[in-house]
């Protein structure tokens, strides 16, 4: 018997194993431009790309600027860096302020047109390219298995799996034609449950011939159609087990489901590790200030998303009272590049990796997966205008960024008139009605709609209407008749909280609810915005509003919440909130454009 090697791996292996892990990450940034820090983190870690949010977008020449100043930074090797966006439509558009929004996948489907779903794809993949990003952050490839879900909804084409497929099959070779890297998410399903992965870890009990039959065709049909990239989800499938660990953690379902059993060779990518789900899960089972979040590489997962921006202070407290402050990227440098004898390191690897099969393991693992990122990196086509105009001084507005046309035909093919039992469609010309905004988000982890801009559009069309404030919820009044119960975002407000030594704390306070009383003799339209199915106790009391106050048509812009409303009351669903779908809705409501009648049977 043979006795056992203990091996201390030494500083320049670690630094190795840093630099290699450090390799495999996108992360996100704070601001419009780069901080001295995320200069500093680029340049040392070189990390694989960004993501870009709306924060980080202002205009065309700054995002030029930004993605240019990321590209200095990481262009190792001649590789260009991955330069992300989360632009699936809708809600989820991050670059909505240069190139618009998309249409929802779910006014997609609603249209019965797979066609559109290429030519969405296309028309989004080439404005983005046009801005130099060069990857989208989709399709969602979830099906609405669980109506309640705040995560799926309008992201979805649907609950049928096959159509579903069909659209996502589409949507990915759209994508190709642009010549944009996609990302179908987020494997295996985030449609079977109610909970949301930003906040906890959702478990979902499906067997594997569940899954095969169900949430796993939408992911066969995007590898067949060349899907580049596939994002692993933090739900937690035990598969008949009693494992419940994030599938982004879990070896069996990305190396062995994913790239075994389906045969998937592209690169996968972590949703944000940021996110509650994985925070959680990885503090409980590896503990340190990282929280393990490197452990899905071992997995098999290629790309660590990490989207929070990059701190560029640690401040420690004791009992409330600042201790220590540390700049984060200047402390890891210079302790790095004190203890490491650089000319070095890889021959120590290789001293390290021949005493210790643990780590050849994990260097093999390593490897292959830079291999598979490399080949992605390589397969970026560069963005098609110029950052200098040209000499000539002839400026093509085909040349840049902007809304593609198609959205707006989108938008005029997916408005349905479920019912209009009172005939209120088309609206009489000289009627004056008011519309009430109504949210319902049981988190706040993803955007809501910009239920505002849809509200400005409608009434541009019709300049005699007025609306409410924002409504969040009902509760009867004195009298028992439900009212409604509005959101004063005016009535947020600043308050400052002194620390000692002259610091102040800015903290925002909670915008105030206020009770709101329909008025009388006027005709009330309420624009209702959700994710998903609400609880049945909120549905309950939206329902004995409506019945209270019997408006004659209420617009879904959300998911549609057609189950115990009112037989007297009509229905507008619009899957979507952008301009363009306002416009079309208010062109129903005036009998411009006619709507569709009823849903697909299988939507």
């Amino acid at each position: 018997m043979t006795e056992k090697k203990e091996y201390a791996l030494s500083p320049g292996v670690k630094f190795h194993l840093v630099k290699k892990i450090e390799s495999h990450k996108v992360i996100g940034l704070g601001e419009m431009q780069l901080f001295p820090h995320e200069e500093k983190y680029l340049e040392f870690h070189n990390v694989s790309g960004v993501i870009l949010f709306e924060r980080n977008v202002e205009s065309l020449t700054q995002v030029g600027d930004l993605i240019g100043s990321v590209t200095e930074r990481l262009a190792k090797n001649s590789l260009p860096p991955l330069i992300m966006a989360d632009h699936e439509g809708d809600a989820v558009s991050e670059l909505r302020k240069l190139i618009g929004v998309p249409p929802s996948p779910a006014a997609i489907a609603v249209s019965r047109d797979e066609g559109l779903a290429r030519e969405v794809a296309r028309e989004t993949g080439r404005e983005m390219r046009k801005l130099g990003v060069n990857v989208v952050l989709a399709p969602v490839a979830d099906c609405v298995f669980e109506p309640s879900s705040q995560v799926t909804g309008l992201r979805t084409f649907g609950r049928d799996p096959v159509h579903v497929a069909e659209y996502i099959h589409e949507t990915v070779l759209g994508y190709k034609d642009a010549g944009i890297i996609c990302c179908a998410k987020h494997f295996p399903g985030h449609g079977s449950t109610a909970g949301d992965s930003h906040e906890i870890l959702p478990v979902v009990r499906k067997t594997r011939e569940e899954l095969a039959r169900t949430d796993l065709l939408p992911f066969v049909a995007a590898a067949k159609a060349g899907v580049e990239m596939v994002m692993i989800t933090h739900v937690a499938f035990p598969l008949e087990t009693d494992i419940e660990m994030p599938a982004s953690y879990d070896r069996r379902l990305i190396d062995g489901l994913l790239r075994d059993e389906l045969g998937f060779g592209g690169v996968v990518i972590t949703d944000s590790l940021d996110m509650a789900a994985s925070r959680a899960y990885g503090k409980a089972q590896f503990g340190g200030i990282a929280g393990g979040t490197e452990r899905p590489l071992l997995a098999g997962a290629d790309l660590l998303l990490y989207t929070e921006p990059i701190p560029s202070e640690m401040r420690m407290e004791r009992s409330g009272e600042k201790m220590a402050s540390l700049k984060v990227m200047e402390m890891i440098i210079h302790t790095l590049e004190r203890i490491i004898d650089k000319d070095r390191i890889d021959q120590k690897v290789e001293e390290a990796a021949a005493e210790n099969e643990g780590l050849r393991a994990i260097l093999e693992i390593l490897d292959k997966s830079e291999q598979r990122v490399t080949s992605l990196r390589k397969q970026i086509k560069q963005a098609e205008v110029p950052r200098e105009p040209s000499k000539d001084k002839v400026i093509r507005l085909e040349d840049y960024a902007s809304t593609p046309s198609i959205y707006k035909k989108v938008a005029e093919r997916s408005i349905v008139l479920e019912r209009d039992p009172a005939g209120f469609v088309p609206v009489m010309p000289n009627a004056k009605c008011l519309l009430m905004p109504v949210v319902h988000f049981a988190g706040q982890s993803l955007k809501p709609q910009n239920i505002g801009e849809f509200l400005t559009v409608l009434r541009r069309h019709f300049s005699s209407w007025d609306r409410t404030s924002l409504i969040v919820d009902f509760m009867p009044d004195v009298y028992g008749r439900m009212q409604p119960r509005s959101f004063r975002e005016e009535a947020r407000r600043v308050r400052a909280i002194k620390k000692g030594k002259g610091e102040v704390d800015i903290e925002l306070a909670p915008a105030k609810e206020e009770g709101f009383v329909v008025p009388e003799r006027v005709t009330l339209i309420p624009i209702v915005s959700a994710r998903g199915v609400p609880p049945e106790d909120y549905l309950a009391r939206f329902q004995e509003f409506l019945e209270t106050h019997l408006p004659p048509l209420v617009v879904f812009t959300g998911w549609p919440l057609l189950e115990g409303l009112p037989e007297s009351v009509g229905c507008l669903l619009t899957f979507g909130a952008s301009r363009e779908v306002a416009s079309a809705a208010a062109r129903v409501l005036k009998g411009e454009l006619e709507p569709l009648r009823s849903l697909p049977e299988w939507f």
